[in-house]
């Protein structure tokens, strides 16, 4: 498992820099905002100039975290400098899209990540394949840092853990996520309140979304793999975003006898983006870097360039090699 961490260098770098562009990946989730708010919020109580970038919006649900608001898109940098770029939960250059060109551009180049397919793109990399979430590699650079855990920072990291881990229920969830959550929560976290919020709470055009995709749902490879799909009408018919397909996937991977599921979400350039899961002993990492894709070896992603039938005939051609490997 990839262990890049040094927190020194790092820490450093951090110290010295006082313009500072954060960066996170396209369609952002709760570990990547989570994580780059916290950051973020560190180095504003540091007396940084922080700049919070994504190339896609914040979704609607995790607005209620403090300094979400704060997020800017690409277009909006225009031609603003950075003494220093940092990317948060970006498994690799291409996973930042338009912010990719900003980060690069920035004459020092820092990284925090726990995919263990990261290809190490920065100039000082605090990665750790192993950590439930980059939220806990977060948590341990600012501890280091002697960075008080303000409620805020509190609630982000939270964000951060919790959604990465499946609110604690996926195989990644270790004690070390357990032990940060209990230090958050001395700190004052409400964590009846954030739950309810981050895992019960759904937007309606969620719930209409989920409905289509549960309509598509096959089962192949002898009931060991499911399958799921969404196309861009859906999207229009349920007037839902891309952040509203978030944990979708999970419904197929909970069927009793499956080992391995996908959903396949097309989008409105025609590009289908494919979230892959698994169960021991199988690896979905392997399957998404057949397509340009990575991730952990139970929970990966990628994207495929040709339509949805292709991209589903090829995905569940690797599936099932997967199987024959494990059988």
């Amino acid at each position: 498992m990839i262990k890049a961490f040094d927190t020194p260098a790092l820490a450093d770098i951090l110290q010295k820099a006082q313009r500072i562009l954060l960066c996170t990946h396209i369609n952002p989730d709760g570990d990547a905002v989570g994580s780059t708010l916290a950051m973020g919020l560190a180095l504003e109580r540091m007396g940084k100039d922080v700049t919070f970038c994504c190339a896609d919006p914040v979704p609607g649900k995790l607005m209620f975290l403090p300094g979400a608001e704060k997020f800017v898109q690409t277009d909006a940098l225009d031609n603003r400098e950075f003494d220093l770029a940092f990317a948060l939960d970006a498994a690799d250059e291409m996973r930042m899209g338009t912010a990719a060109a900003h980060f690069f551009g920035a004459p020092a180049r820092v990284q925090v990540d726990h995919h263990p397919t990261n290809p190490l793109y920065a100039q000082v990399n605090a990665v750790d394949g192993d950590a439930a979430a980059a939220g806990c590699v977060v948590y341990r650079l600012l501890k280091y840092m002697g960075v008080e855990i303000t409620l805020d920072i509190a609630k982000c990291l939270y964000c951060a853990i919790s959604t990465d881990t499946g609110n604690f229920s996926f195989e990644n969830t270790d004690g070390e996520a357990f032990a940060i959550v209990a230090e958050l929560v001395k700190v004052g976290l409400p964590l009846n309140e954030m739950s309810r919020t981050l895992f019960l709470m759904q937007e309606e055009c969620h719930i209409r979304l989920l409905g289509r995709a549960l309509n598509t749902l096959r089962i192949f490879g002898g009931g060991k793999c499911a399958c799921m799909q969404l196309t861009s009408e859906d999207y229009k018919i349920t007037a839902a975003g891309p952040e509203h397909s978030d944990g979708i996937v999970n419904y197929a991977m909970n069927l009793w006898g499956v080992q391995m599921a996908y959903l396949a979400d097309e989008k409105e350039d025609g590009t289908v983006k494919v979230s892959l899961r698994a169960l021991p002993p199988y690896n979905v990492a392997k399957v998404a870097q057949k397509f340009g894709g990575g991730g952990h070896v139970l929970a990966a992603g990628c994207r495929y360039e040709a339509g949805l039938k292709e991209m589903c005939a090829a995905l569940e051609k690797e599936m099932e090699s997967q199987l024959e490997e494990n059988a």
